[in-house]
């Protein structure tokens, strides 16, 4: 099922902060209707947010933000983009699955991100799920075309295709004052 959304991870109690900061970056710069963010209950440290628009291209404005503030977010510390939730099942990840590997080009890479939590299945049952579905492009650690985010959380997964890795804030942060020159 489409879902427009964020995930956001902060450090432990502090959920209700890093919500309020993404909602107001999300209403309120960024102009994003119908928002809602919450911390989920169950998880401590992740908080979700909902809306009308993009996931994939207002993570790239969130990206922008932040170039531009650095000093913005200081209570969220990764945002990944949800554009799908399912019910937690093989059936479901697999049905997904062939979603996007409508969406992969033969001639790119693509990997899988998962983060399981309060979930009965195994990290090999669903990476085997989803990658058999996908027969276009090929499997790239490092540097990959595509990144299929699955973030299960209990009884709902949470899934997204990018070509943009997730949005760590603060490693953004530190790499925009980082002054060194690598060769």
């Amino acid at each position: 099922m489409e879902y427009h959304g964020l995930l956001i991870s902060s450090a432990r109690t502090l959920e209700r902060s890093a919500s309020s900061e993404v909602y107001y970056l999300l209403s309120e710069i960024l102009g994003c209707s119908e928002v809602n963010v919450k911390p989920v209950r169950e998880i401590a440290g992740l908080s979700i947010a909902t809306f009308s628009d993009n996931p994939i291209l207002i993570l790239e404005k969130i990206k922008a933000e932040i170039e531009q503030d650095q000093s913005f977010f200081q209570y969220a510390l990764k945002i990944i983009p949800i554009q799908y939730r399912v019910s937690t099942s093989l059936d479901h990840l697999s049905q997904q699955a062939i979603i996007f590997n409508d969406l992969i080009d033969n001639d790119k890479t693509w990997r899988i991100n998962l983060r399981r939590r309060h979930s009965q299945l195994s990290r090999e049952e669903i990476i085997g799920a989803v990658a058999e579905k996908i027969t276009k492009g090929k499997v790239k650690l490092e540097n990959s075309d595509y990144y299929i985010f699955i973030e299960t959380l209990g009884k709902w997964t949470y899934l997204s295709i990018s070509s943009q890795p997730e949005l760590s804030i603060s490693k953004l942060q530190t790499d925009d004052n980082n002054d060194t020159f690598t060769f």
